[in-house]
């Protein structure tokens, strides 16, 4: 690395201070939460801000993020009008909205499940023990300097709390708003936890928008699943082109328990999705299906880690990519198999469809096994519309163009008719599936 890029990196991490400092004096986070900014920040000068040959950052240039100079989002407005726009059919009554990263009672109606869950500001949360623990823990060990960041700005925090044996019945919502600003740049570093206890379920939404551009979302979401629960979710990515949109799910599966995860992504000047996930017991399952449609100069990429730390568990992802003009995707994910856990079950399959020669698709599946009897596998495939497929759909009188957007549409489809959510799917079908008609 050269001097001129480590002054860079100096100046980018001593502006991140300042802003801290402002935070941290401006903004006056709870005092239970303030021991946590400190340590989340004290881990993010130890880790850094990435290089470009940083092994999480491989395919990602942060260059241009790291250099930009943002300031705090001021609490921006949002109509109701806004917000109908974006909740989906099977969610009117059930939706959480956080604008610019702070929960909005008065925009949110969660009047249909509010018997089976709880809402906890995260400065109570922190008063329970297995709470602090978790957030303690994971500020300590977090690898993702971005992940660190969001926790040492952490102050409007919310906790979903669904106890022992609850079946919420109507899918949850969350809803991310980003206001931006029609000059400069600014950032919002929204935080989530969901926790449920022994035999619940939950469905859930999770879509990221923006009113108007120049904003840096920075998010977590931490899901605790306990012994026997089960989560559902899809998370939709579409927010402002202009903007920057980093997020970090973290998974942590208790014995038998049950996460489905659809994830579909809009891309803009750079998104990165990071999924960690932890089986920590006998008998977990997980299933995370992704699909990214990429236009002009859009990029989205996928940073995973899946940790098999308990016999018999079980893990399966599908990745689906269409690439277009110059934008560029990237999936870089790796299965991890404890020393002991025997008979885990993985598979991985990363699929890109390249519709421009100067489009970019990268791919890094991977496989770290450390016991004996698994049946783990992984594979990757980038290539163009199958010329047989076009020529036989246009012998039916199908024109070319009718031909190729058919091929295309019936790609992503198969990833997005896998989420279990009527709303959501015919949302995609008429809104991520159109930018293949342009």
């Amino acid at each position: 690395m050269t001097t001129t890029l480590i002054d860079a990196a100096e100046q980018a991490e001593a502006a991140l201070l300042i802003l801290h400092k402002k935070f941290m004096s401006g903004n006056r986070p709870p005092d239970a939460l303030a021991p946590l900014n400190e340590a989340a920040l004290k881990h993010f000068e130890l880790l850094k801000f990435p290089h470009r040959k940083h092994e999480m950052y491989t395919f990602v240039n942060t260059k241009d993020l790291v250099a930009t100079a943002f300031a705090l989002t001021a609490e921006g407005s949002v109509t109701e009008d806004f917000i109908k726009s974006h909740v989906f059919p099977e969610c009117e009554s059930s939706y959480l909205v956080f604008v610019d990263g702070v929960l909005k009672g008065d925009l949110s109606d969660f009047s249909a499940i509010e018997s089976a869950i709880a809402i906890v500001p995260i400065e109570e949360a922190v008063g329970q023990a297995d709470i602090k623990e978790h957030l303690v823990d994971t500020i300590e060990k977090e690898n993702d300097v971005f992940a660190s960041i969001n926790s040492a700005f952490l102050g409007e925090g919310t906790l979903i709390d669904v106890s022992a044996k609850k079946q919420v019945t109507s899918p949850l919502q969350i809803l991310h708003v980003s206001t931006g600003t029609p000059s400069g740049k600014v950032t919002s570093h929204p935080r989530v936890l969901v926790r449920l206890g022994e035999m619940a379920e939950l469905k859930m939404i999770v879509k990221y928008v923006g009113v108007q551009g120049n904003y840096f979302v920075n998010s977590v979401m931490d899901l605790l699943v306990g012994e026997q629960a089960g989560v559902t979710f899809a998370q939709v990515q579409e927010d402002a082109t202009d903007a920057w949109h980093f997020s970090k799910t973290r998974v942590l599966q208790g014995r038998n328990s049950r996460v489905k995860a659809v994830n579909a992504f809009f891309g803009n000047k750079l998104t990165r999705h990071h999924f960690e996930a932890h089986l920590k017991d006998v008998g977990a399952e997980l299933t995370l299906n992704n699909v990214s449609v990429l236009n002009e100069q859009e990029q989205a990429h996928h940073f995973v880690r899946i940790h098999h730390e308990s016999p018999h568990t079980r893990s399966g992802q599908k990745f689906k990519n269409i690439v277009n003009d110059k934008s560029r995707s990237s999936v870089d994910g790796t299965v991890i198999v404890n020393q002991g856990a025997q008979q885990t079950f993985s598979d991985q399959l990363i699929n890109n469809l390249m519709l421009s020669d100067d489009a970019h698709a990268d791919n890094k599946p991977n496989l770290m096994i450390f016991a004996d009897d698994v049946k783990c596998t992984h594979g990757a495939t980038v290539g163009q519309l199958d010329e047989n497929q076009l020529f036989y759909l246009k012998t039916r009188g199908l024109s070319e163009k009718v031909a190729k957007e058919l091929l295309t549409k019936s790609f992503a489809e198969s990833i997005i008719q896998t989420i279990d959510f009527p709303g959501v799917v015919q949302y995609l079908e008429n809104t991520l599936l159109k930018k293949l008609e342009n």
